[in-house]
């Protein structure tokens, strides 16, 4: 994290560093006083991109098929009046009056295929849910990472910005005592001023790091410890993200097919109602009471294309869910073969810096005693700064190549 003491220690002069101060602080105005956990950024990632009606869609559809799959009708009922008279031909006052009240009737098994399709989607909302929360981790964890990494070169460009000072100040002051040519205060001022443009942009870099974080999660601090524990998972496990997802989608389609299966019979209809019947005029009129049952066939013919329908889906889904899992196995190879490479890259650095610094410290002893020129050690402080640049980057990338991992064996921060 970015703090005022660490940009005042680079001695910038007064207008300017208040100029550097305000360009960090700007992104984190209005920041609480302690950063959340990444858990906690995650879930307010999530309440900015408003995909939770998606997950509420579903279980939404799941209610109401569990609703029909509840009532005591197959479909709605329909209500049929029919009447019969003579005024058009005989005119003798004959006339019928008929009602009846249709009722569709639940085949066997019906309700239960319709009660199994309302449960798979009520898995498909878990799923999804899993899956919006694992990708939108993936997304704070980069977020988090390319701002701290950010930061990091942000410190070395200030030690750097500090140090071509210090030396620039040593330099004026030989010059002065005669000590040292004006072409050497001249190139240790034009060094000053590389190493000040290089803290500038690194400030730059560390602004819009934190204005994505902002905007991707509403949050002005990054989390106070992004560094993740180590996970001692060595495969993919079953209930990773993507396969979860994958296998709720499935579980829909496979519940769908099934009732497609026992829906290709149709719905037998219960008719109830009576009819009145009078033969002419001032004859009595003769009531009676009406059943009948409407019973289809189910032809083969006419349920193939919807059962082949069904099928295709299971089909494809079955097809997702394998695509899903080789999916998941690939990011998990590659992430291991990448932490493997920081960790190596980690010890090139270590001794790197080791040797660049030596060599600086061998470097500024002769320029002290004239041994040296100024070309020199410029060069021997900038192959000191890459290292050291260089090692930092490579400690703050152990822990992006941890979240990687994690986030490649479907480890969600809660």
């Amino acid at each position: 994290m970015i703090t005022q003491s660490s940009i005042l220690s680079a001695n910038i002069p007064a207008a300017r560093r208040f100029g550097a101060l305000a360009l960090i602080l700007l992104p984190l105005a209005g920041a609480p006083a302690f950063a959340g956990s990444l858990g906690e950024a995650v879930s307010s990632a999530l309440a900015v991109a408003a995909e939770q009606a998606r997950i509420a869609a579903i279980r939404g559809e799941g209610e109401a098929v569990r609703r029909q799959a509840g009532g005591l009708v197959a479909g709605d009922p329909a209500l049929r009046v029919k009447h019969r008279s003579d005024r058009l031909t005989d005119d003798a006052g004959a006339n019928e009056w008929e009602a009846m009240l249709d009722v569709p009737l639940w085949m066997p098994g019906q309700r239960d295929a319709r009660q199994s399709v309302a449960a798979a989607l009520g898995g498909q909302a878990d799923g999804l849910a899993s899956l919006l929360r694992w990708e939108m981790a993936g997304r704070v964890r980069e977020a988090v990472w390319t701002a701290t990494l950010a930061q990091g070169r942000l410190r070395q460009a200030e030690e750097a910005f500090a140090s071509a000072r210090a030396l620039a100040a040593t330099i004026d002051k030989r010059f002065a005592a005669g000590e040292l040519a004006r072409v050497d205060l001249l190139l240790a001022r034009q060094e000053t001023l590389e190493r000040e443009a290089e803290q500038q942009a690194a400030q730059v870099e560390v602004e819009t790091a934190l204005t994505q974080y902002r905007s991707l999660t509403g949050q002005t601090a990054l989390p106070k410890d992004p560094l993740e524990p180590l996970t001692d998972l060595e495969t993919v496990p079953t209930d990773h993200p993507l396969l979860r997802d994958a296998d709720g989608t499935l579980g829909v389609a496979r519940a769908e097919r099934t009732r497609t299966q026992r829906d290709r019979r149709g719905n037998p209809t219960l008719s109830l109602g009576g009819t009145r019947t009078q033969d002419g005029r001032g004859a009595d009129a003769a009531d009676a009471v009406q059943l009948e049952i409407s019973i289809p066939f189910g032809l083969a013919s006419q349920s193939a294309p919807a059962l082949a329908a069904a099928e295709r889906l299971y089909t494809e889904r079955t097809t997702d869910l394998h695509r899903a899992r080789l999916e998941a196995e690939q990011a998990l190879a590659v992430a291991r073969v990448s932490q493997r490479g920081v960790a190596e890259a980690l010890a090139v650095a270590e001794r790197r810096h080791t040797l660049a610094h030596e060599a600086l410290d061998l470097v500024r002893r002769a320029f002290d005693l004239g041994e040296s020129d100024l070309t020199a050690l410029l060069q021997a402080e900038a192959r000191a700064r890459e290292a050291s640049v260089a090692l930092e980057l490579r400690h703050l990338e152990q822990g992006r190549a941890r979240a990687r991992l994690n986030q490649a064996l479907g480890v969600v921060p809660q």
